[in-house]
């Protein structure tokens, strides 16, 4: 467990940085705006599909025979 919310806090602060970046820029491409635009959703996303699979395999993780 304590593995999953370990990649979990790493991906948070690199998406994190990644958008500070992309706000402190004065040019922005079409993926940047879009990485903006939708940032909440692809954080959610993101969570959801961890969440998911930390559920699906907590026996494995936690050592219980499922």
């Amino acid at each position: 467990m304590i593995y999953v919310l370990i990649i979990t806090a790493l991906i948070i602060i690199n998406f994190t940085n990644t958008i500070t970046k992309i706000q402190n820029k004065e040019y922005l491409s079409s993926i940047e705006n879009f990485i903006l635009n939708n940032y909440k959703l692809i954080f959610g996303s993101i969570f959801l599909i961890f969440f998911i699979a930390f559920w699906r395999y907590s026996c494995f993780f936690l050592g219980f025979n499922c």
